[in-house]
């Protein structure tokens, strides 16, 4: 930019001073500054008894204005034709444009670029991030001719209209990915899927691997035995005590007719225990056991690094029955994520509040099929099961009830390896459009340099 003169703003802008008294029969319009310089806006209307200061200023269309406490955060913009008249407090700063110098839709143009907001942000701190009305006047710009200022504005109007458009486009092929991902997984639980594997597989009755109705028989005759017996390696502190029998399936209930060999049945009846963590908010200390709460299963992983912490003590007193196992299902069963699973990812014991822990016999049910129906179906749940109102809930009634497609156990794994090629694609497919909008912001930054450059 050295071939253009740079200038400080105070030679082409000035500070437009003076104020107003409010008038409390009279309806206002408020201005809103957008962060990251996204434009002013309406932010209400409002008459002068409901504004608590009295004092504020009238902002004209095409003023610059510039807010004192996020000018650092890109809080400035002009004001538009639709907000003339328009009130702000003292804590914003409006300039009029030396229009025999400079256009709006030039210092707009300069605005986009990081030219004047790398100046704020070398000023001042995190915490401490105002800046006064004279040192935004001290940051300098280039200034080409007018003529010059028209070509460039216009130059970049054509390239911004394409980057929109560009961008547009991406936003519907991320949409589209998204639902595409969704149809996988749901002709993964239709069976769909695995049409060609079932022709090379066929059902063979009797056979847990190749008939889900067996597998089902062989879970619960296992279930029956834990209840009478009781088994530590399936991470009980004791046996499990009988539970009330599940209600049988209705025929209204079932969404789909699944393949042969597969099966309707519902969650409780594939798991061995269903169990939910402590309801109290334990003191957070330095160490102990790790406990996980709902707020620490974020993109359908446990996030360990933000676990808090109970003591041995409490930990005993709290769970007395059960312990989480890896490769068991950790689901948030209280708040906003209802629904949402997690893989257990580690061998060590910890808590768990807000959530359930799907307990099964990892030799007949794939994990990661059962992690595939819920991150299918965990807005359907939250939407149609959940109780509570605002602290929305599932119950561990609830949970029991769930119906499921359940395939043969070879069927499980069959489908799990097609989902998870077939996802694979499609993100690498999402991190090509996001790489793209990426490269798109950068080019419109080029175009800009090269603007000032040429």
């Amino acid at each position: 930019m050295s071939h253009f003169d740079i200038v400080k703003l105070s030679e082409v802008i000035k500070q437009r001073k003076g104020s107003i008294i409010i008038d409390n029969d009279k309806e206002y319009k408020l201005c809103r500054v957008q962060l990251h310089r996204r434009g002013v806006v309406l932010r209400g209307k409002q008459f002068g008894y409901q504004i608590k200061t009295k004092k504020q200023q009238i902002c004209h269309a095409g003023d610059l204005i510039v807010a004192e406490m996020d000018a650092k955060f890109g809080g400035y913009g002009f004001i538009p034709s639709e907000l003339e008249g328009a009130i702000v407090s003292s804590h914003y700063y409006l300039y009029s444009l030396d229009k025999s110098k400079i256009t709006q839709e030039y210092l707009q143009t300069l605005i986009k670029t990081d030219y004047i907001q790398n100046q704020i942000e070398a000023k001042g701190s995190t915490n401490y991030s105002s800046i006064r009305a004279w040192e935004f006047l001290d940051y300098k710009i280039p200034l080409p001719s007018l003529e010059r200022q028209h070509e460039i504005s216009l130059n970049y109007i054509r390239h911004d209209n394409f980057k929109e458009s560009f961008i547009r486009e991406n936003d519907y092929q991320s949409s589209y990915l998204s639902l595409l991902r969704q149809a996988i997984l749901q002709e993964a639980i239709e069976g769909k899927l695995t049409e060609a594997w079932r022709k090379k597989n066929p059902v063979k009755p009797g056979d847990p691997d190749y008939d889900a109705a067996s597998l089902l028989e062989k879970i619960k005759a296992e279930k029956q035995k834990l209840i009478a017996e009781g088994n530590p390696s399936t991470g009980l502190r004791a046996r499990i005590k009988k539970e009330k029998p599940l209600v049988p399936i209705k025929p209204e209930e079932v969404p789909f007719q699944v393949p042969e060999g597969w099966v309707w049945c519902r969650l409780g009846e594939v798991c061995f225990k269903i169990t939910d963590g402590f309801h109290n908010t334990p003191k957070k200390l330095l160490k102990g056991i790790p406990y996980i709460a709902a707020t620490h299963v974020k993109s359908d992983k446990i996030d360990w690094e933000q676990c808090h912490y109970v003591s041995e003590k409490d930990h005993k007193e709290l769970f007395t029955k059960t312990y989480p196992q890896k490769g068991e299902i950790l689901l948030v069963n209280i708040g906003a994520g209802c629904g949402t699973p997690a893989i257990i990812d580690v061998d060590f014991e910890f808590s768990f509040k807000n959530t359930a822990i799907l307990k099964f016999n990892q030799s007949h049910i794939s994990n990661k099929y059962i992690f595939n129906y819920f991150i299918l179906k965990r807005n359907e749940i939250y939407s149609e099961l959940t109780k509570g109102g605002l602290q929305p809930f599932l119950s561990l009634s609830i949970l029991n009830n769930i119906i499921i497609p359940l395939p043969p156990l070879d069927e499980q794994y069959a489908v799990v390896e097609r989902v998870e090629r077939l996802v694979a694609m499609v993100n690498e497919l999402e991190m090509q459009v996001a790489e793209r909008k990426e490269r798109a912001e950068e080019l419109m930054q080029a175009v800009l340099r090269e603007a000032f450059e040429a």
